[in-house]
């Protein structure tokens, strides 16, 4: 996996939610410029974090278009959010209690949930969202 460049098909045309997703893609890429150097804890902890805090206020912001606007697919959107932070929670989990955190498989995972979350199901908000504005 090489560096991550925004394309226009992961655009969901609502700007503020594109520039959060623009966002998580800089904090990937942060982490994949790690790979294979000698990383400090610190860095460890920064990336996770950061990716943690930033990802749960992507998906309230998400979350706050849906309720809004009365998307009918709210439910499975918030459910796959829950299901991400929850497994990124494991990652963090690893990590606290010491274990090494692998963070290619990290990566991978991440960027794995998140291309296909937004060329799926954030799509067809924006869609949704285009037409009710």
């Amino acid at each position: 996996m090489g560096l991550i460049k925004w394309k226009k098909e992961f655009s969901v045309d609502i700007k503020e939610l594109d520039n959060q997703h623009k966002k998580i893609i800089k904090i990937l890429n942060h982490m994949f410029s790690l790979q294979g150097k000698e990383k400090t804890e610190k860095e460890i902890e920064k990336i996770l974090g950061d990716l943690h805090e930033y990802i749960k206020e992507h998906f309230r912001t998400e979350e706050e278009y849906m309720l809004k606007h009365h998307y009918s697919g709210y439910d499975k959107q918030k459910q796959e959010h829950n299901h991400f932070i929850d497994r990124l929670c494991e990652f963090q989990k690893e990590y606290l209690k010491g274990n090494r955190v692998n963070t290619s498989i990290l990566l991978n995972f991440v960027w794995d949930w998140f291309s296909q979350h937004i060329l799926n199901l954030d799509k067809q908000i924006g869609t949704f969202l285009k037409e009710k504005t």
